[in-house]
């Protein structure tokens, strides 16, 4: 992944990254704080709902396969729940994802651009 990419203008966002795989989230977390937005960050399923039930956050960026809950399962509790957080899943093989049901869909790996640009698009959708 592509390390710098620039904003014309700092977005004020909330976002969680969901990721087990720890130097993925750190990368994915300082990459998205250089470029205004609030980033927080969980290694599990589980810790991302009870941190966005404490929390709540504009956007969700979520990986798909992890141990416990999965993307998808975060994805289902928050459309159950009627949560109006916006969701990114990310995946190796995102052709494989019922890609109706998340906001956007991001291949893994994806350039720092590309995942700026999702961002974007989904906050204005």
């Amino acid at each position: 992944m592509l390390l710098n990419f620039c904003t014309a203008k700092p977005p004020t966002k909330s976002i969680l990254v969901i990721d087990d795989d720890l130097p993925t989230l750190d990368m994915l977390k300082s990459s998205l704080t250089r470029n205004g937005y609030t980033v927080d960050t969980a290694q599990s399923g589980e810790e991302a709902l009870k941190k966005n039930k404490s929390n709540g956050y504009n956007i969700i960026l979520t990986d798909i396969q992890m141990p416990g809950i999965s993307g998808i399962q975060i994805l289902k509790h928050l459309k159950n729940d009627e949560d109006p957080t916006r969701v990114i899943g990310m995946s190796g093989t995102p052709w494989l994802l019922d890609q109706k049901n998340f906001d956007a869909v991001l291949s893994k790996p994806c350039t720092l651009n590309e995942l700026k640009d999702t961002i974007a698009r989904v906050i204005t959708n």
